[in-house]
């Protein structure tokens, strides 16, 4: 989709910039996938541990076969404090009770990506970026389209296609100017909405007036977000070495090019946390699947839904096997050792939901090598049961060099399941 970063192109001043930063360490970028609903056991999970070469595996983690050795699976990973159990993507990175909030219908709390944007994006355009599938390819809500949530418990806005992220990694093809008036002006909406929520709170209730708090708390991070982006209007966006993609794509073709532009915006350090909510209804849909995630999750005793289960899981694996070999192939700008992507990266790939809205033992698959003690190709299991979730992600955290004691209810590090 776009050629790698080539620090030789640079000019003066920006190779002298770059040459300094090869001398210090080699960058961490993190990355969380979710595929939404789970999986059948008996298609996913491998009945025994150890080295995934030498275990029997289960059919739908055929695809995987050849980046065995570039992957880990994990089992007895659990989100232990959401108890809505149908949605597994508001709280996966959150690690939240959604629900058990007095007074509230709804409740989130920070995501883990949002910490790690506070101290791995102070350098980058964005300091995160926030990738979500469109609600029609969610399939039920189930949390909806979001992974990622503000340190007030709201939902961060996502780009939903592959075009969206293209411009938002090489620009729109704007003059300084225009892009300088468009900030202007939604600047200018944001100030009307600010003092109408201004006004509105001297007659609202409490419950409404909390409603209105959050509201302004993310118009808050709006503003933060138009200034960070002004600091940013003279600093040339990187040049595209190929066309826009397509409109409209869905499914697979859809999923295939968010990879090749996730790629690229790492490797022209657009930003160095990303999350993608993906879509698992669109997925099907671009099968020519009829049934919904959420109808493939009770599947029962219908061979039917058995044999679409089978052939969704195996997709899952073959998409998730091709983004390994996507890291794997570039080399990382920003790596003083010559190193890959896939070197100094941690990611995840899972959800919050095992099957029929279970929470424990969730699909957890980890590639990359930015964890510090983990060498790849075992399926591991943690002793504890239901060991909390929030144990992944502070590790993930702590190895890409974030300052951090421990994330949500986590009760110890994930690296002493494989250490």
């Amino acid at each position: 989709m776009a050629v790698p970063f080539l620090p030789s192109l640079l000019s003066a001043q920006e190779g002298r910039q770059f040459d300094k930063s090869a001398t210090a360490k080699s960058t961490k970028r993190l990355l969380w996938l979710s595929m939404g609903h789970g999986h059948m056991e008996k298609h996913f999970y491998p009945k025994s541990y150890g080295e995934l070469a030498n275990i029997s595996l289960p059919p739908g983690l055929a695809p995987l076969k050849k980046n065995l050795m570039h992957m880990t699976m994990v089992s007895n990973l659990s989100n232990n404090q959401n108890m809505q159990p149908h949605d597994g993507s508001e709280a996966l990175l959150t690690c939240a009770n959604v629900v058990g909030f007095p007074g509230k219908v709804r409740h989130n709390s920070v995501s883990c990506d949002q910490i790690a944007a506070g101290f791995l994006g102070k350098e980058t355009r964005y300091q995160s970026l926030q990738l979500n599938c469109r609600r029609e390819d969610a399939d039920n809500g189930h949390g909806g389209v979001a992974l990622s949530y503000r340190h007030g418990g709201s939902p961060l806005p996502g780009l939903e296609s592959p075009l969206e992220l293209y411009y938002k990694i090489y620009g729109g093809n704007i003059s300084r100017e225009e892009h300088l008036q468009v900030l202007k002006d939604r600047r200018s909406i944001l100030d009307i909405m600010g003092f109408e929520s201004d006004a509105a709170k001297r007659i609202l209730s409490k419950d409404d007036f909390a409603k209105l708090d959050e509201y302004s708390s993310s118009l808050r991070d709006v503003e933060k977000a138009i200034s960070r982006e002004a600091s940013w209007v003279d600093v040339p966006y990187p040049k595209a070495m190929t066309k826009a993609p397509k409109d409209g794509l869905i499914g697979e073709a859809e999923i295939k090019v968010m990879f090749k532009l996730m790629v690229a915006a790492y490797l022209t350090d657009s930003t160095r946390v990303m999350t993608y909510r993906m879509p698992d209804a669109g997925l099907l849909k671009g099968m020519s699947i009829s049934s919904s995630p959420h109808t493939l999750s009770h599947y029962g005793s219908s061979e039917v839904l058995h044999k679409l289960n089978l052939q969704r899981t195996s997709k899952w694996m073959h998409l998730y096997s091709q983004l390994i070999d996507e890291f794997r192939a570039v080399k990382d700008p920003l790596d003083p050792k010559g190193g890959t992507l896939y070197d100094n990266s941690l990611v995840y790939c899972g959800g919050g939901l095992r099957t029929a809205h279970r929470t424990e033992n969730v699909p957890c698959l980890l590639t990359g090598g930015g964890f510090k003690s983990l060498t790849h190709g075992s399926h591991i299991k943690a002793k504890e049961e239901n060991t909390p979730l929030a144990n992944l992600w502070t590790t993930m955290l702590k190895d890409a060099g974030c300052k951090i004691d421990r994330f949500a209810d986590a009760n110890g590090l994930a690296d002493s399941i494989w250490s």
